[in-house]
């Protein structure tokens, strides 16, 4: 055998390993973004939204497969079949030549115009119904007066935490709302969990405090920014009762990754008692030397500056000491089921609080979920929550206090909205 031969043969016994290689890796890579079970999977649609973007992306998905497919394809055929040896020396023909052949060069260019005209107007009528909305107020019970409700929820995003904030007793508009830092007052704000009623449309106003931020809970709709002073629509909806979990996608700082969020969906009847419980203040302790008392002194020393708890500090919050103005309203803590941005359980899998964890979260939050809080330079205003420098008998104090506010909530929600 020739030198030239063995160096061609070498060459494509390298091409055959590399192509080998690179063919595994992708299989592998196909593999493990596979799993039954992922709670962010975009392609589990369980809300009209969710599923007008997935019968848009999977056939365009399925269309640029088939066209990779034979364009890689081509490429493999064509290079085997014109090869020659990589020998300077060569005097046998080149591959003929196909330049100037009209029929390929029509096909090939009025193919992909067809295909993305096609992908063009079916993308044009899905943004139009995605971003569309419809009339669908129901009436709530508000203080025990009937109120119709146009479902509409504000979303604010801020490091690194989601508020969601509900204005049951108006028609809420951006006109209304002015400036995000300083919003009117609403009849419920939650954090992390946003409760809707399932089947209903719920148009979403989403705006941010500090950066921009991404609202994405793939299973009842796409993302939609949070951008800082801002307002935008979005809306979503659920088919059924359920849990269904969010992320922030827009790469906004230390805690970017862990900053969650969880829609749960429930019957309308479960809303209206949702919305009653949430409703009534703070149910205060009444014995100052409990752990329940002292945890309400320490609060109201320590915390109050950020945090409201509606019947004990309401009358003197002037909004947190916060670069986004905001903390997470603590008068109904106890009826969550996560806490710290939603990526950990406020209730054990035996459904007890979590104390642990709780406790480690108030002793040394940036150790738990880095932020910008402490060691600051004077006049700079925290992101994210500071260090108080409890001590050990504070702290189980206010955990006692904190599992005081607001309705514990069943066995069956505590288990559903569990974070790993």
């Amino acid at each position: 055998m020739s030198e030239a031969m063995r160096t061609e043969e070498s060459r494509w016994a390298f091409a055959r390993r590399l192509w080998s290689t690179l063919t595994l890796a992708g299989f592998g890579l196909l593999l493990v973004g596979c799993a039954a079970d992922a709670e962010l999977d975009t392609f589990q649609d369980q809300g009209e939204t969710a599923r007008q973007i997935n019968d848009l992306a999977v056939p365009v998905f399925i269309v640029a497969g088939v066209v990779l497919v034979l364009v890689c394809g081509a490429l493999v055929w064509l290079a085997v079949k014109n090869r020659v040896p990589a020998n300077e020396d060569y005097q046998g023909e080149f591959p003929k030549q196909v330049s100037h052949n009209n029929t390929l060069e029509i096909g090939w260019t009025l193919g992909p115009f067809v295909i993305m005209v096609i992908v063009a107007v079916a993308s044009l009528v899905t943004h139009l119904a995605i971003n569309s909305t419809e009339a669908n107020a129901m009436e709530v019970q508000v203080d025990g007066q009937a109120q119709t409700w146009e479902p509409r929820v504000v979303v604010v995003g801020q490091q690194w935490w989601w508020e969601y904030r509900y204005y049951l007793s108006q028609d809420i508009t951006t006109d209304d709302l002015g400036d995000p830092w300083d919003l009117p007052p609403a009849d419920i704000v939650t954090s992390g969990q946003m409760v809707i009623p399932a089947g209903e449309e719920i148009e979403l106003i989403v705006t941010s405090r500090d950066v921009i931020h991404s609202h994405w809970i793939p299973a009842l709709n796409g993302k939609r920014d949070a951008v800082p002073g801002l307002y935008t629509p979005w809306k979503l909806s659920a088919d059924e009762p359920g849990v269904y979990f969010g992320q922030c996608t827009e790469f906004c700082g230390l805690s970017h990754s862990r900053m969650r969020m969880q829609a749960v969906a429930v019957t309308p009847a479960d809303f209206q008692t949702w919305i009653d419980s949430q409703m009534k203040p703070a149910n205060l302790p009444t014995n100052e030397d409990s752990a329940q008392g002292r945890g309400a002194e320490v609060f109201s020393t320590y915390c109050a500056s950020c945090h409201l708890v509606r019947g004990l500090n309401d009358a003197d919050y002037n909004g947190a000491e916060t670069y986004a103005g905001s903390a997470p309203d603590l008068t109904h803590f106890a009826s969550r089921t996560t806490f710290a941005g939603g990526i950990f359980n406020l209730y054990n899998s035996d459904y007890s609080l979590n104390d642990d964890q709780l406790a480690a979260w108030i002793r040394n939050p940036n150790e738990v979920k880095e932020n910008y809080a402490n060691d600051l330079a004077d006049g700079e205003l925290p992101r994210g929550m500071p260090d108080m420098g409890l001590s050990e008998r504070q702290i189980s104090d206010v955990i006692a206090f904190l599992a005081t506010l607001g309705q514990e909530p069943t066995r069956a929600q505590i288990l559903a909205t569990e974070v790993n």
